[in-house]
C-alpha cells in the first residue's frame, strides 16, 4: 500500500526559493550559537546564503545579513564564507540584547 502525500498549503514544498512564507517560521530561539558578520571581510560572494538551509540571510545590497528570527545557529554560513566574515558567537554574549 501506498500513501501519497498532498500538500496541505501552497507554500508547503521541499524547497523554497524564500519569495514565500513556509509552514514554520520564527524558530531562531533556540539556537546557542548565532552568526556575526565583518563586514570589512565581505566581498559579497553569496555562499553564505547559497548554502543556508533556512535560507535566512537577507541581500543588503553590498553584504548577507542575517535574519536572527530564522537562524538556527547550524554555522554552515560560517564554515562556507572563504573570508572568514561570518564567525559564530555563543548566544550568551547577547543576552542584554534588546
Amino acid at each position: 500500500m501506498v500513501i501519497k502525500h498532498q500538500w496541505i498549503f501552497k507554500t508547503e514544498s521541499p524547497w523554497s526559493d524564500a519569495n514565500q512564507k513556509m509552514l514554520v517560521l520564527d524558530t531562531g530561539g533556540w539556537r546557542t550559537e548565532r552568526p556575526v558578520l565583518d563586514k570589512s571581510l565581505c566581498n559579497y560572494c553569496g555562499l553564505c546564503s547559497l548554502y543556508c538551509p533556512p535560507q535566512c540571510m537577507r541581500d543588503k545590497g553590498d553584504h548577507y545579513e542575517v535574519d536572527l528570527a530564522f537562524c538556527k545557529g547550524c554555522g554552515i554560513c560560517a564554515h562556507e564564507c572563504p573570508k572568514k566574515a561570518l564567525t559564530m558567537k555563543p548566544e550568551g554574549e547577547f543576552t542584554n540584547e534588546g
